[in-house]
C-alpha cells in the first residue's frame, strides 16, 4: 500500500484545485492501485459547489484507480456552514464522510458549526481513520473508536498567525510523531505549502508528511514532503502490526481496549 501526500504551492485560478493536484500527480509519475490512497488538503474544494467538489474528487479517484481522502469544502446544511470531506474508492464511489468538529481560529467567522468529527473506514484489510486539521489535536477525536486505525489521514490547512511557520511546523511534527506511537498507527498529513493563505488570510505552514509508529531508525520517525508538492510513501503495515502485538504482550494497551469496549 502507498499513501500519496499533497502540498500544493498555489491555489488554482479559475479552475479546480482538485484537477490541479491531478496534474501534479501526473508530473510526479504516480500510477495508482486500488489499495493506494491520495490525501488532499483541507478546503481543497473551497468555493466549489457540493456537486463540483464531489465530481472532481470522484474523477480523481477513477483517473488514478485508487482511494482518495478528499480534503474538505464548506457546505451549508440547515443554515449552518460545515467543513466537510468525503472518502471515495477507486471507482469514485463515496464510502465515508467526515466533518470538522472543532472549527479553528478565523474559520469560526465562516463556520462555527460543529461537524460529526472523524470517520473510520477500510481500504482492503487496512483500518483507516480520517479527521480534519485541528481535530487531530483533540484527544476526544480518538476516544471511543470501535476499531483501532492503522493509518490516520489528516487533511490540513495549517494556518499560523506568526510571521514564520517554524513554530507551527515544530508543533505539528512533534504531535505527528507522538500520535503515531500513541495510536500505533501511521499518521499521514496533507497540507498547503507556505505561504498559501487560507481563511482569515493567514498563511499555511506546510507540514505534509508521514509519521511512522515504530521505525528501525530515528530518522524515519517522520518523512516530510518538504519542498515538493507530492510525496509518495510506502506503508509498512507489518511494522505497525508487530508494534501492536508487542504492546498487547506488555499490557500497554489494556486501558485503551477497555475504553473502546
Amino acid at each position: 500500500m502507498r499513501v500519496v501526500l499533497t502540498q500544493p504551492k498555489t491555489k488554482a485560478n479559475d479552475q479546480s484545485n482538485v484537477r490541479q493536484i491531478g496534474r501534479l500527480l501526473h508530473k510526479a509519475g504516480f500510477v495508482g492501485d486500488a489499495h493506494d490512497a491520495i490525501v488532499l488538503p483541507e478546503l481543497v474544494g473551497e468555493g466549489a459547489t457540493a456537486d463540483e467538489y464531489l465530481r472532481d474528487v470522484s474523477a480523481l479517484a477513477r483517473e488514478f484507480g485508487c482511494h482518495v481522502i478528499g480534503g474538505s469544502y464548506f457546505v451549508t446544511e440547515r443554515d449552518a456552514i460545515i467543513n466537510r470531506g468525503v472518502v471515495v474508492n477507486a471507482d469514485g464511489e463515496i464510502i465515508a464522510q467526515y466533518s470538522k468538529a472543532n472549527p479553528y481560529g478565523a474559520e469560526r467567522v465562516v463556520s462555527d458549526a460543529k461537524g460529526q468529527g472523524g470517520v473510520s473506514f477500510r481500504i482492503g484489510d487496512v483500518e483507516c481513520f480520517a479527521a480534519i486539521c485541528a481535530d487531530f489535536f483533540h484527544l476526544e477525536t480518538f476516544q471511543g473508536l470501535r476499531t483501532r486505525p492503522e493509518i490516520l489521514f489528516v487533511p490540513a490547512f495549517t494556518v499560523s498567525r506568526k510571521s514564520s511557520p517554524i513554530m507551527a511546523r515544530a508543533r505539528w511534527r512533534h504531535a505527528m510523531i507522538a500520535r503515531a506511537f500513541e495510536q500505533a498507527a501511521f499518521v499521514a498529513v496533507s497540507d498547503w505549502a507556505h505561504p498559501v493563505t487560507g481563511y482569515g488570510r493567514y498563511p499555511s505552514s506546510g507540514v505534509a508528511g508521514l509519521a511512522h509508529p515504530d521505525p528501525s531508525e530515528p530518522s524515519d520517525l517522520l518523512k516530510l514532503v518538504g519542498r515538493r508538492q507530492v510525496g509518495i510513501f510506502d506503508i509498512d503495515l507489518e511494522a505497525c502490526r508487530l508494534l501492536r502485538a508487542d504492546q498487547r504482550a506488555r499490557g500497554f494497551e489494556i486501558a485503551r481496549v477497555r475504553e473502546m469496549q
